[in-house]
């Protein structure tokens, strides 16, 4: 199945990845006006089909770009995705933050979010949309080791039920407590 995604067309493969929604385009949107023209190093942790990392990429053409993932089958997808827009990323396998470089200047992510048996995502890959206790497990965990992978000026960008948030290095902290403020108050 195709998707287009700010503007250009990916592969994607429901039930095997997440399908991109038109709402990450503000994702990417808000990525680029923070990186701006120059060069910066940037990973989109949990990359799915790959359009952040990729559409980052082919925007930013000055930008080195990691893309993670758990899923190998998810990564193979991206590669494809790569390679046919002419984009070059660098795939990484692995949990989250893990194999990723230090002094990243941006880290993008939309994880799964949601409480296990949420309805509504029957056609979505669970691994892809659950996450485990209250749903912040992903989230948690990856503003836990955000620090230590981020250049001193260095920020996160994350979508998180359709809202695009930012934070910078040392806003981290309140990230979390807003996370966790949104989740609490949606129970």
């Amino acid at each position: 199945m195709q998707k287009t995604f700010h503007g250009l067309t990916f592969v994607s493969e429901p039930g095997r990845v997440f399908s991109p929604r038109t709402t990450t385009e503000h994702l990417v949107d808000a990525a680029l006006e923070r990186l701006g023209d120059g060069p910066a190093r940037v990973a989109d942790v949990g990359t799915g089909s790959g359009v952040l990392a990729i559409t980052l990429a082919l925007r930013a053409p000055q930008i080195e770009v990691w893309a993670s993932d758990t899923c190998a089958k998810a990564l193979q997808l991206a590669s494809a995705n790569a390679e046919r827009l002419g984009a070059q990323i660098h795939l990484v396998h692995g949990d989250l933050l893990e194999a990723l470089p230090r002094d990243l200047d941006l880290i993008v992510a939309n994880l799964p979010y949601l409480a296990p048996g949420t309805p509504g995502y029957e056609h979505e890959p669970p691994g892809a949309v659950f996450s485990t206790g209250d749903g912040l497990d992903h989230y948690r965990r990856l503003l836990a080791g955000a620090r230590g992978h981020l250049a001193p000026g260095g920020g996160l960008i994350l979508q998180f039920d359709g809202e695009v948030l930012e934070a910078d290095r040392s806003e981290l902290s309140w990230l979390r407590s807003r996370l966790e403020s949104r989740v609490a108050a949606a129970a």
